[in-house]
């Protein structure tokens, strides 16, 4: 490899190291979603330089926190991920994961089933779906993996000598389009998760009954663009690839002719 070239795959492992970096601290940080739930009330007023009826919320993959102010101080609490695979749904409880989490998913559900007599819909119940959140955790896990082996090949493409396609530019190629993929996967699964429905409610029906709503009142914080940032880093790989020369294509063949030229016999 021409040290143009080496330079150039150089800023693609420092790339993709940013890239996994901003993966992972989405995966571990809970602010993919923000919102300042409100109650839909004619007492909504301020006192004591407080909003009445008003909260915030922020919650990621598995954890989050919201606190409401019902009229008598902001009430703050813990919101924790509680998925029942067989219903294909979950839920944002405000309590820590276990079996209390789950039994309270499980009447959630009871009465989801029941909601014949109060016509309120799966939404406004709070329940929203396992597969799309499950898709979400997965291809980000994927893009992780990838980055990580696109990292790898890298530093190898600098440092040694790559006889096989896949380890070879086509490879830097490969894993840096297949890291771009899963992360516009994971953009695409989530980003329809928050817009059908998440952005329409994700409070329990508890609260849901009492006139609080956060429609409207709900973006994407920075946790999800951190997603946006890695795919960027990822494109810009690809990009630089193209930019230093880099060939799709490096045989066995083509090393095993530089070898004989050189005087040199494999076995």
């Amino acid at each position: 490899m021409e040290s143009k070239q080496k330079i150039f795959v150089g800023l693609t492992v420092t790339l993709s190291v940013i890239g996994v970096g901003l993966l992972v601290a989405a995966f571990a940080t809970d602010k993919w979603v923000s919102a300042s739930p409100y109650r839909d009330t004619d007492n909504s007023t301020v006192r004591e330089g407080q909003d009445i009826n008003t909260g915030n919320s922020s919650f990621g993959l598995f954890n989050g926190q919201q606190s409401l102010n019902y009229g008598t101080g902001a009430r703050p609490y813990s919101l924790s991920v509680a998925c029942e695979a067989s219903e294909g749904v979950c839920v944002y409880v405000f309590m820590r994961p276990g079996t209390e989490a789950m039994k309270k998913l499980e009447d959630l559900i009871a009465r989801y089933k029941k909601s014949n007599a109060t016509g309120y819909s799966q939404i406004q119940h709070g329940l929203f779906s396992f597969p799309l959140w499950v898709c979400t955790i997965v291809f980000l896990s994927l893009s992780i993996v990838m980055g990580l082996v696109a990292i790898g090949f890298a530093i190898f493409n600098i440092a040694g000598r790559p006889i096989e396609t896949i380890t070879g530019p086509m490879g830097l190629y490969v894993w840096n389009g297949l890291s771009l993929l899963f992360t516009t996967v994971t953009l695409a699964v989530f980003g329809g998760l928050f817009g059908t429905q998440l952005s329409e409610n994700f409070m329990m029906v508890d609260d849901y009954e009492i006139g609080w709503r956060s429609k409207g009142h709900t973006d994407l914080d920075y946790s999800f663009y951190f997603i946006v940032g890695a795919a960027g880093a990822f494109l810009l790989n690809i990009i630089l690839l193209c930019v230093s020369g880099q060939s799709v294509s490096c045989s066995y063949w083509g090393s095993g002719e530089k070898e004989v030229d050189n005087g040199m016999i494999l076995y």
